[in-house]
């Protein structure tokens, strides 16, 4: 029997290298998808443990406030309140409406550093006991300083008592030199102090 020649194997054809070089580019971005979605998970945890610590930073100050002088926790309550109201008249956004939020909790932190003598010493302050008065926009803005988060609320702690005409403190600023913010935050407490029985002379205890 004679043999039957058998037809040699068909060649396979070499892939394209354009081919394989976007099979590669393929691999290539489906790991650094991979790896952007572990990374981005990663950042919303610690954003997510951010804003919890930032929260309780500002919990515990608002505290620190309220046990120091009980007139100032119910003051910046309702600046609170008038601020918001004003902003939202202004047509200012959500974000803006949180940051006037934040700042107008935290705008008299600094008092925490000014003695309870001087707080509430029911006669006239002395200069000496004014000029200690007016640290704490200074002292306040320093409080917040090593919390980047409570970066927006700096301009309502430091420029809260400006005022328009240059008389205020602690710069002496005057008109459009004023941010915004504290020219907000100003009309708000001057409102406030000029609704309470007492203003700017808390009733302590």
């Amino acid at each position: 029997m004679s043999d039957v020649p058998v037809p040699p194997a068909a060649e396979v054809p070499a892939e394209d290298p354009r081919l394989q070089e976007l099979r590669l580019y393929a691999a290539q971005l489906e790991r650094y998808a991979e790896e952007f979605g572990a990374l981005f998970h990663r950042y919303k945890m610690q954003e997510a443990e951010l804003e919890a610590a930032t929260l309780a930073v500002v919990n515990a100050f608002v505290v620190a406030l309220g046990a120091h002088d009980a007139y100032t926790r119910d003051h910046t309550q309702r600046v609170q309140r008038s601020a918001l109201m004003i902003a939202r008249t202004l047509g200012w956004s959500d974000t803006q409406l949180e940051e006037v939020r934040l700042g107008a909790v935290l705008h008299d932190i600094g008092k925490t550093s000014i003695s309870d003598t001087v707080l509430c010493k029911p006669g006239r302050l002395s200069d000496t006991e004014y000029r200690n008065i007016q640290r704490h926009p200074v002292i306040g803005a320093h409080m917040i300083s090593g919390f980047p988060a409570l970066t927006s609320a700096r301009p309502y702690v430091l420029y809260h008592h400006e005022r328009f005409d240059g008389t205020g403190y602690p710069e002496g600023l005057r008109g459009q030199d004023i941010p915004i913010q504290g020219r907000l935050l100003a009309v708000a407490d001057a409102v406030d102090a000029m609704l309470t029985l007492r203003p700017y002379r808390p009733r302590c205890g």
